[in-house]
C-alpha cells in the first residue's frame, strides 16, 4: 500500500506496526520484502518521493574535510530505491579472509563470517538480477600465483531499487510504504533502551508531524544518514543513540580510488584485467586488500566522479534526461554502467598505452568520522562534515600494490610502468593535490557491527548495543571495508536480519 504524507489520513498510523523501517534503498526495501513475505506488517518510510526532487536532495547537504570528495548531496540520492538510482552495477561478494581478524590490522575481523552470508546468494543474484553462478571463480595467472588472484565483478544491470520493487510494494497488504516521510526523532522509554516511537514531518511549513509505534525499528538510511540520525537523536539520549562510548559516526571507510601509474603493454592490451593480492601476501607484507585494475588508456578517459553522478542521476530521472537531451541535443549514454566499461573493448593503436587503477580497502581510524554541525536543515536537525583522510597503512598498501604490480609486468614482459612522483617522493600530500584520488561513494562503517560496544554500534545481528529493538541496515553496519563493492554485501546482511527478526518472534527468550 502506498500514502504520501502531503496527503495521507494519519489515522492509518494509529495502529502498531511490527517493524518501522526508515530508508527504502536497497536495504529498507530487501528487508521489508522479506518480512512482508513472512507475515509481518511493515511500516516502510521513505524520505524522498518517486522520483528526485530537491526539497530531498537538499537535506544531504553537509561539509567535506581532509581529502577532496564529492559534494555530500551529490555522492548519494534521496528518493524510492535511494542510491541504487545512481549506482553502476558491479557486484563482488566480500572475500572469506575479509571477515577474519589480521594482527596488523587494528579492529579488523567482523563477529560473523562468510559462511553467514552465503547461503542467501541465490536470492541477492535475483535481487540484483545477476545470472549464475553465485560468485566468478577467480582466476589463476600464468606467473606469480602466490602473489597476486586475478579477480571478475559481476554486473548488474544495474538494478534501480524503486523501478523494479514499486509495484510490488504498493500491491503487499504487508507493507505500508510512505512517501516524503522525513524522521526528525527517536523516543525512548524511561530506561533509554527501548524505542517507543518513531516522529515523522512532511515537507510542509504546517506540518505537525506524526509519529509510528512499532516493535521493531531499522535505519537504513546509508553509511553517512544512519549516524546522523543517531547522533541527532538527543532529545532524551544527550551524546546521541547509541554512542555512549564515542562510536557513531568513527571509523568511516570509502574505498580510495587512486589513478596509480601509467603503463607502456609490450604487446597489444585490450580488455582490463584485475589483481588482487593472495591472503599470503596480505599477511606477509602487512596491508590491506586490494583491487588493481591494468587497462587499455582508453578505457581511463570517463567522467569526472561529479559529472558521472549527475549523468546517472539524470539517466535515473526521466524528466531530467529528456530534458538534458534538449539542452544538449544529444542523449545521455544510460545504457553503459557508471564508468562506461562494460564489454568495452581497446582499439589496436589505443592498446599500448595503459593505465593502473587501485580500489582499495581502508583502514579503520577513528579520525575518519561523520559528525554533526552548527547548521540545522529545515526541519532544525544538524547538518554533517565528513572528514577523510588515509593513514601510514593505506600509504603501505598503495605502495606495496603499485611496485607489487610493476614488478610482475615487467618481469613477464607484459608491460612497464611510470610509477608516479608523488610515490616516489613518498608525498602523499602531493597525490591528494593531483587530484590523482577520489572517492568511490561506497560509505561504510560508521556503526560498525563488533562483540561489544566499545569497538562498535551494533552487534552481529545488527542490533545496536545497548538498545532492546533498534537495529541498522545497509553499509553503515560492515565492520571492515574489503575492497568489494557493497550492494551484494548490503543486499545478504538486510536477508540475514529478516530471517533473524522472524526467528526471534518466533522463539522468543
Amino acid at each position: 500500500m502506498l500514502s504520501d504524507t502531503r496527503s495521507a489520513d494519519r489515522s492509518l498510523f494509529s495502529q502498531t506496526f511490527d517493524i518501522c523501517i526508515i530508508g527504502a534503498g536497497p536495504a529498507g526495501i530487501t528487508l521489508a520484502r522479506r518480512l512482508a513475505r513472512s507475515g509481518w506488517n511493515v511500516a516502510l518510510m521513505e524520505g524522498g518521493d518517486v522520483d528526485f526532487t530537491d526539497e530531498s536532495q537538499d537535506l544531504y547537504i553537509g561539509e567535506i574535510t581532509g581529502i577532496p570528495y564529492t559534494d555530500l548531496d551529490a555522492a548519494r540520492l534521496r528518493y524510492l530505491g535511494g542510491t541504487s538510482n545512481h549506482w553502476g552495477g558491479a557486484c563482488r561478494e566480500l572475500d572469506a579472509y575479509d571477515f577474519t581478524p589480521w594482527p596488523h590490522i587494528a579492529l579488523s575481523g567482523w563477529p560473523i563470517s562468510k559462511s553467514d552470508l552465503d547461503p542467501y546468494q541465490p536470492e541477492v543474484n535475483d535481487i540484483l538480477d545477476l545470472k549464475p553462478p553465485a560468485g566468478f571463480p577467480d582466476h589463476p595467472i600464468d606467473h606469480d600465483e602466490h602473489l597476486f588472484r586475478k579477480i571478475d565483478y559481476r554486473q548488474s544491470g544495474p538494478t534501480r531499487f524503486g523501478p523494479k520493487y514499486k509495484d510490488e510494494l504498493v500491491a503487499s497488504d504487508k507493507i505500508q510504504l510512505v512517501l516524503n516521510a522525513n524522521l526528525v526523532d527517536l523516543r525512548l522509554d524511561s530506561e533509554l533502551q527501548t524505542v517507543t516511537e518513531a516522529v515523522f514531518r512532511g515537507y510542509g511549513t504546517d506540518d505537525p508531524g506524526f509519529t509510528v509505534q512499532a516493535r521493531i525499528y531499522c535505519l537504513c538510511c546509508g553509511g553517512m544518514e544512519n549516524p546522523r540520525i543517531l547522533l541527532n537523536a538527543r532529545s532524551q539520549a544527550l551524546k546521541g543513540i547509541g554512542n555512549n562510548y564515542d562510536l557513531v559516526g568513527r571509523y568511516f571507510c570509502e574505498h580510495p580510488f587512486i589513478t596509480a601509474g601509467e603503463i607502456l603493454f609490450e604487446e597489444p592490451f585490450y580488455v582490463r584485467e584485475e589483481f588482487a593480492p593472495t591472503p599470503a601476501v596480505i599477511g606477509e607484507t602487512r596491508i590491506l586488500n586490494y583491487n588493481m585494475h591494468v587497462a587499455p588508456w582508453s578505457y581511463g578517459s570517463p567522467l569526472s566522479l561529479p559529472k558521472e553522478v549527475a549523468r546517472s542521476a539524470a539517466c535515473a530521472t526521466p524528466f531530467l534526461d529528456r530534458l538534458v537531451t534538449e539542452v544538449l541535443g544529444k542523449s545521455l549514454k544510460c545504457d553503459n554502467d557508471a564508468y562506461g566499461i562494460t564489454g568495452y573493448r581497446a582499439k589496436r593503436e589505443e592498446a599500448f598505452h595503459g593505465r593502473l587503477d587501485l580500489q582499495m580497502e581502508q583502514s579503520l581510524l577513528p579520525g575518519n568520522r561523520i559528525m554533526l554541525i552548527e547548521d540545522t536543515d529545515r526541519f532544525g536537525l544538524n547538518k554533517i562534515a565528513m572528514d577523510w583522510n588515509l593513514g601510514a597503512l593505506d600509504h603501505r598498501t598503495i605502495r606495496a600494490a603499485v611496485m607489487g604490480i610493476g614488478t610482475h609486468l615487467a618481469a613477464h614482459g607484459i608491460g612497464r610502468v611510470k610509477v608516479p612522483d608523488w610515490l616516489l617522493d613518498d608525498d602523499w600530500d602531493a597525490m591528494v593535490s593531483s587530484g590523482s584520488i577520489r572517492g568511490s561513494m561506497h560509505h561504510m562503517c560508521t556503526t560498525r557491527m563488533s562483540d561489544n560496544a566499545r569497538e562498535g554500534v551494533v552487534d552481529a545481528d545488527c542490533r545496536i548495543h545497548g538498545m532492546t529493538n533498534l537495529y541498522v541496515g545497509g553499509s553503515s553496519v560492515f565492520a571492515t571495508a574489503g575492497h568489494a563493492t557493497p550492494t551484494y554485501t548490503i543486499c545478504q546482511l538486510a536477508l540475514r536480519l529478516g530471517d533473524h527478526l522472524t526467528q526471534e518472534a518466533a522463539n522468543p527468550a
